[in-house]
């Protein structure tokens, strides 16, 4: 992965999550270290080079600390799916968790770029399960 994308973002259903999104301070398009303290630029996903350098850097490492030398695109196509899998595997806790820290349903489908309904229907019902289980241990 050379950081040279092939295709533009967008063309995978990306196209509703922003280059630049709007933060907390509302000083949206100028750069970070001007904005103010505490300002929070994680509110709802989008895509940037910060993002971009991160996964590649994993697909990176990941290929190397399977065995397969850099710039074999078999490997790395494995290593992403793999990433996703894990990525993937790791959003009902998230949401679980984001729950119990009283986040509404809808806060919740904003950072998912989704909507409220389909975040129900999708985490719900483990969110109420993981929930139980900490009222139980009290």
């Amino acid at each position: 992965m050379d950081g040279v994308p092939c295709l533009s973002r967008g063309w995978l259903g990306t196209k509703h999550l922003p280059e630049d999104p709007e933060c907390s301070c509302g000083m949206g398009g100028v750069p970070l270290e001007l904005h103010r303290p505490g300002c929070d630029r994680a509110r709802a996903p989008y895509l940037d080079y910060d993002t971009l350098a991160l996964v590649e850097e994993a697909v990176e490492s990941l290929v190397c600390s399977r065995g397969s030398g850099q710039g074999d695109a078999g490997a790395a196509l494995s290593c992403l799916a793999s990433l996703i899998a894990e990525a993937q595997s790791q959003l009902p806790g998230a949401v679980a968790e984001a729950r119990c820290q009283d986040y509404t349903w809808e806060e919740i489908a904003s950072r998912l770029a989704t909507t409220a309904r389909t975040v129900r229907r999708r985490y719900g019902s483990f969110a109420r399960w993981r929930a139980s289980l900490t009222v139980g241990a009290e």
